[in-house]
């Protein structure tokens, strides 16, 4: 681990890229705290810029809303094994592949346009200016 990185609360640290466009027009990819010197113009940017609380609450929307298609996933696996160990296999062969398809058709899409939706409301733009 980095240095910088290890400096970093845990909240961040491996939080989503932050996409800093030159005025030259190069673009890159960082993570917080990164710097960057741009190859064209030399230009220099430091994403530690940006305010540690802000950032840290597109984190928390992140983790939020991965949790939950997790926990479905593990649960399904419980159901599974009970299913399994009661002596219903029929049963499981039959309830996983629905299951896992009634959540790919209907359950994923909805999921994720509600996490994008909080993600729009609670995204910011962040103005960092070159050293």
């Amino acid at each position: 681990m980095p240095a910088t990185e290890a400096k970093l609360p845990r909240a961040v640290r491996k939080g989503p890229l932050i996409t800093v466009t030159c005025e030259c027009g190069q673009k890159r990819e960082l993570r917080y705290g990164e710097r960057w010197r741009c190859e064209s113009c030399g230009r220099r940017f430091d994403t530690g810029k940006i305010p540690l609380e802000e950032y840290a609450a597109i984190r928390r929307t992140q983790l939020r809303y991965r949790l939950f298609p997790l926990a479905a996933g593990l649960l399904l696996l419980v159901g599974a094994i009970v299913f399994f160990l009661t002596g219903r296999v029929y049963g499981a062969l039959i309830a996983v592949p629905f299951l896992l398809a009634s959540w790919a058709t209907f359950g994923r899409p909805f999921w994720r346009a509600k996490y994008r939706r909080a993600l729009a409301e609670n995204l910011p733009t962040w103005e960092i200016k070159s050293d």
